[in-house]
């Protein structure tokens, strides 16, 4: 089966926002076990949680004119994680804000879940 076809745009933004979750978890655990500095751990993981809660909002527009194959099964993968992190931010949880986009056998190095995610489009 071939990718699914969305708005470039759309795609676009959604690989900004993956890469600006890896920054932000690595400036966490640099704040965590680096400097020892819990605050700012917390800081960084909620900002990678406002970046996925963000993002069906902001991919919305350029998904909403189109009438490429895959843009509704694209929305709803951004609005599922989208979900998770506000779940997580009103939770609270440090855990649950670090864990968001890794299953339990995730090994370093390999792609996250929205990395995956993401792989199964391409632009239209």
């Amino acid at each position: 089966m071939g990718k699914r076809k969305v708005p470039q745009a759309a795609l676009e933004l959604a690989g900004q926002a993956a890469r600006d979750v890896r920054r932000l978890e690595a400036e966490a655990a640099r704040a965590l076990h680096g400097d020892g500095d819990t605050a700012a751990h917390r800081a960084k993981l909620t900002q990678k949680c406002l970046v996925l809660e963000a993002l069906p909002e902001e991919a919305g527009p350029a998904l909403a004119a189109s009438g490429a194959d895959g843009a509704a099964a694209f929305a709803a993968g951004l609005e599922d994680f989208a979900r998770r992190a506000g779940l997580a931010l009103s939770l609270e949880s440090i855990f649950f804000m670090g864990a968001l986009l890794y299953p339990e056998d995730y090994k370093a190095g390999e792609p996250n879940d929205l990395e995956r995610f993401l792989d199964r489009f391409e632009a239209a």
